[in-house]
């Protein structure tokens, strides 16, 4: 279709008048006499001769005085040229200047209209875009249908209702920045925050959590609210939604030149003004949202157990969440529905727990609308200084697959962390394996392959590609000590998804993206694939592209020293990993002291109360003393039976798995260590 079948869409607006109109105040005509003596009462001689002296005013006289008068100090009357004007030739041509508070208030309602329009104007473009009724918008502008009735006709927002919005912004997120409005004259006001009124503050802020956390953890529909928060309307946009939203986004802030904001400040103030605002009896659908952003707040700060208070909050009101009566509830609700139940499972994993039962009605089909958040686009946003290339989100497909993923997850930590249940059986554990690796084999095309390209390794899908990694790893990880089975049968997939692990976030996440933005989740499953390397595979696999134990513990230390910028949990982690290189007696990094920082003042050192709030247990490393008391007698033997038909034979990886060393081993290579870092120079 030619753009000449299109009918100029965007109105085109005539000049203002120059001129202001300049209504005349009628007085009295000047007699000489006092309008306030009584009537009958004559003047005396002298009051007379006073009055005869007065100067005369003019007839009419107008609080916008042309130039002349204004220079004068003059009365004038109005017109043009008024009367002082045309009785005084040598003065220049009388001119009037707007009003000030007349211009002000004429460029108020022009804004207000332009707003208007434009935002009708970009619905009408959306439909026509997306191929939405073209025929029939195009038939209704060549006929001179008004645009709000277009866009009314359309379903969509008409212009009565946006009167108040904001200029549009891209704010680079997974959606077009003609989608949505975040920014502007309407965050201006302090409607929805009181910490700031800065418009190109808060932009930042929903840029960067749009960004980086959203495609994560999307735990509430962002067109909702984005709609909600341009209109002031608190159908899915709230007050604490929003400060918990930019609390967590000033942790992910960084430093430019120029810079004058002290957003470490601002996310404490965000933050706190999020806390006064919670309330857990009540049940908006915005404050179980908020409940749930708060977990992530505080697992970047290294409070793991207040965190994990927040997100039960959150579960337990999803039952009790207010029904509203509109189109968009249903997205909503499943959205956070689904977001907080993936949460659950997802930290429940990383901290080695049963996760609850989150009971829903939503379902993980692909629908119409998911299209549409699969192509919209996703920024890397940084900084407003640069303006990042955009790419696909995929967005959808990804929390779709992220939720089959976690359904698998789910049945793996209640069958291994519960307290309950009969014991576990080998094939229990081989079917559990079995669904890992099916769900992998069956992943869409456009989020595994990206070897070749790597357009679509986007930090979301590589986060759900660690995530399965880990699973595995975590699943067979017991294996490995449980006294009677044969160990070796299982080293070669840990070893393999361990690694392939920890290439994923070397070879693709650290060179486009850096860790500075990454989720403490993947924080946390990056730990615990090093531990695994450090403590079972040291010496690496020869003749493959692989990290050794020393290589891991670095590439770690460097991984968490990047995400230490704005997540304070990275610090109390990098010690929790020091102290176990030196256990496993791995030769700590020469620049160990650059990695690494100590605690803020007055703390000297990292204690118990520093590693509960990292991860709500005294270390990262699972426990697997516990899952093997869950074992069946005969699950050993049932192994070696059934196994073979899973894939697991004898491991043919070229990794050398060593025995943990016993205590004098670890003090005789602590000992060569400390006279290897001494005889380094």
């Amino acid at each position: 279709m030619s753009s000449s079948n299109f009918r100029k869409i965007r109105p085109s607006f005539g000049e203002s008048s120059a001129s202001a109109s300049n209504p005349s105040q009628s007085t009295s005509e000047s007699t000489g006499s006092d309008p306030r003596r009584p009537r009958g009462e004559k003047e005396t001689p002298a009051e007379s001769s006073s009055s005869s002296k007065r100067r005369r005013v003019p007839e009419s006289v107008t609080r916008n005085a042309c130039l002349n008068c204004k220079k004068a100090r003059a009365k004038c009357d109005g017109n043009k040229p008024c009367k002082r004007c045309a009785t005084r030739v040598e003065t220049s041509d009388c001119i009037y200047e707007i009003h000030i508070k007349h211009a002000k208030e004429e460029l108020v309602k022009q804004i207000k209209e332009l707003r208007a329009k434009d935002h009708m104007t970009e619905q009408i473009l959306q439909a026509l875009s997306t191929n939405e009724k073209v025929p029939e918008i195009l038939e209704r502008l060549r006929n001179g249908e008004t645009y709000d009735g277009i866009v009314e006709w359309l379903g969509r927002s008409p212009m009565a209702d946006f009167e108040t919005l904001s200029p549009r912004e891209s704010h680079h997120s997974t959606y077009e920045p003609s989608d949505h409005e975040m920014s502007g004259v309407a965050a201006s006001k302090p409607f929805w925050t009181k910490v700031t009124t800065e418009t190109s503050i808060l932009d930042h802020l929903f840029q960067l959590y749009f960004a980086w956390i959203h495609p994560v953890h999307t735990l509430f529909s962002e067109g909702r609210f984005a709609d909600s928060y341009g209109r002031h309307s608190e159908t899915y946009c709230s007050s604490v939604l929003v400060n918990s939203i930019c609390a967590l986004a000033c942790s992910l802030h960084s430093t430019v030149d120029g810079d004058e904001v002290d957003y470490e400040r601002l996310g404490t103030e965000f933050s706190e003004a999020a806390r006064q605002s919670l309330q857990p009896d009540d049940t908006r659908l915005t404050t179980i949202q908020a409940f749930a952003v708060m977990h992530l707040v505080d697992c970047a700060r290294g409070n793991a157990l207040r965190a994990t208070a927040y997100l039960k909050i959150s579960t337990l009101s999803l039952p009790r969440a207010s029904y509203q009566e509109n189109d968009g509830f249903a997205e909503s609700w499943k959205a956070t529905v689904r977001g907080v139940r993936n949460l659950n499972i997802e930290w429940a994993q990383m901290t080695f727990q049963a996760p609850p039962i989150v009971e829903s009605a939503t379902d993980d089909s692909t629908e119409e609308a998911d299209n549409n958040l699969d192509n919209g686009n996703w920024y890397p946003y940084k900084h407003a200084k640069e303006q990042p290339e955009p790419r696909r989100s995929l967005l959808a497909t990804t929390n779709r697959e992220k939720s089959k993923l976690n359904v698998i997850l789910q049945d793996i930590a209640t069958i291994i962390y519960s307290q309950r249940g009969s014991p576990v059986s080998a094939r229990q554990f081989l079917y559990q394996y079995g669904r890992l690796r099916t769900w992998r084999e069956e992943l869409p095309d456009e989020l595994a392959d990206f070897e070749d390209s790597t357009r679509y390794a986007l930090p979301h899908v590589l986060y759900l590609l660690v995530l399965h990694a880990t699973a595995v790893v975590q699943l067979l990880r017991p294996l490995l000590d449980f006294d009677g089975f044969p160990s070796s049968l299982v080293e070669g997939p840990i070893w393999e998804h361990a690694q392939e692990g920890l290439r994923l976030l070397d070879q693709f996440y650290r060179p486009l993206y850096t860790f500075r933005y990454q989720p403490v989740l993947q924080m946390l499953a990056a730990l615990q694939l090093t531990d695994i390397i450090a403590r079972f595979f040291p010496e690496g696999a020869q003749g493959r592209s692989s990290k050794d134990g020393p290589e891991a513990i670095q590439f770690c230390m460097e991984l968490l020293m990047e995400s230490r910028i704005g997540f304070p949990v990275a610090g109390p982690l990098q010690e929790m990993l020091r102290r176990s290189a030196i256990e496993y007696a791995i030769l700590l990094p020469r620049n160990l002291t650059e990695l690494m920082l100590s605690p803020v003042p007055p703390q000297r050192v990292y204690g118990m109360d520093d590693f509960l709030g990292a991860c709500t247990r005294p270390t990262y490393i699972q426990p697997v003393v516990e899952a093997h008391s869950r074992y069946s007698p005969s699950f050993s033997s049932d192994w070696l039976i059934e196994g073979p038909a899973c894939g697991f034979r004898e491991s043919t990886t070229g990794a050398r798995r060593l025995k943990f060393p016993s205590a004098e081993e670890r003090g005789a290579q602590s000992l060569m260590q400390i006279r290897n870092l001494l005889n380094s120079n």
